[in-house]
């Protein structure tokens, strides 16, 4: 089986974090579904998981042996019929996050079939026509590379749905604490219990990345789950990267502080590597600190934070005492001159 999806994540526009109850409301997107919420060990609320029907193609990547194909060819296409799952996510009260996957499974009829056979199979897209997981599965991750994507399915468009309500909610006051942008994370894995295990990320460019897994016989949701959880934390490790980088650092005590204080009073704390990500899939987590070393790149940088702001404030308090001390001995120059 192949599973395939695709996270878009960004900071709410909103000066604080979302209470539970207020978190509970804006992601309310279904009359009558629940919202799933967790408290330990970051606040974690989830959407219900909401269907989407989709009649599409799935692109095919060139044949392993085919040394003169690239991305962009037409390398053909696969027809898909079935639904694909959608929620939004908002970790810490502050991190939103619209996530869409599916499950791509071979044919079980020659034909296609009436929607109330694919309704039957939520969050599953059944190809017509040929399977072969490992092609689609690299095709779905550079789809964005092909010259004509007019029919491919369209998992961007399905993610950025489910966050399109929240955003709207008149409780946002559209003043985030810090400037930052988004992250879209796309992902495939192929569930076979006879392989080895392994998984890849890549970034590219400075807001896309890719991940791709080989993993046992999981529940599509779970790895929905861990690459939601992967996404969150790329993603603040690329904001506080970028906040450092504008902090101008050795040059400007106070602007470094205004610029870094943010990263500390919202972000620092959202830190919770593989807290969502399910035991089956630990292996991720374990492979992804082993290299890039994910978790020993957001220490650095958070030492780095905590010590610029020390430094900071060590430093302007000097100049402080330094003025005050000035000013007195000012003053009592002045009241000798007055006697």
């Amino acid at each position: 089986m192949l599973i395939v999806g695709e996270i878009h994540t960004a900071l709410l526009p909103h000066s604080r974090p979302l209470t539970p109850e207020e978190a509970r409301a804006a992601l309310s997107l279904a009359v009558g579904e629940t919202v799933v919420q967790w408290a330990r060990p970051v606040p974690h609320t989830a959407s219900p998981v909401l269907l989407h029907g989709v009649d599409c193609k799935l692109p095919l990547a060139p044949k392993q042996d085919n040394r003169h194909a690239d991305d962009k060819s037409a390398n053909g296409t696969v027809r898909a019929v079935g639904t694909v799952c959608s929620r939004a996510v908002l970790t810490g009260g502050h991190l939103l996050q619209g996530s869409a996957w599916t499950a791509v499974a071979p044919p079980q009829q020659p034909r296609r079939m009436p929607w109330s056979y694919y309704l039957a199979r939520p969050g599953t897209l059944e190809t017509i026509g040929n399977f072969e997981a490992e092609r689609l599965a690299r095709a779905f991750l550079v789809a964005e590379n092909r010259r004509d994507r007019s029919e491919l399915l369209d998992t961007a468009a399905i993610a950025r749905h489910s966050i399109h309500d929240v955003l709207s909610r008149p409780v946002l006051d559209q003043r985030p604490p810090v400037k930052t942008g988004s992250t879209r994370l796309r992902w495939a894995a192929i569930a076979d219990p006879g392989t080895q295990r392994a998984v890849a990320f890549r970034l590219v460019g400075n807001d896309r990345r890719r991940m791709s897994m080989v993993t046992g016989l999981v529940d599509p949701e779970h790895i929905a789950a861990a690459a939601e959880d992967l996404a969150i934390h790329d993603w603040l490790l690329t904001a506080v990267a970028a906040r450092i980088a504008l902090a101008k650092i050795g040059d400007d005590p106070r602007h470094t502080l205004r610029t870094l204080r943010p990263v500390v009073d919202h972000l620092l704390h959202l830190w919770s590597a593989g807290a969502r990500t399910s035991r089956d899939l630990e292996f991720m987590w374990d492979s992804l600190e082993r290299r890039p070393g994910l978790s020993r790149q957001w220490a650095t940088m958070t030492e780095r934070v905590r010590s610029q702001i020390d430094y900071g404030a060590a430093d302007l308090a000097a100049k402080m005492l330094d003025m005050m001390e000035q000013n007195q001995r000012q003053g009592g120059s002045a009241d000798r001159f007055l006697r």
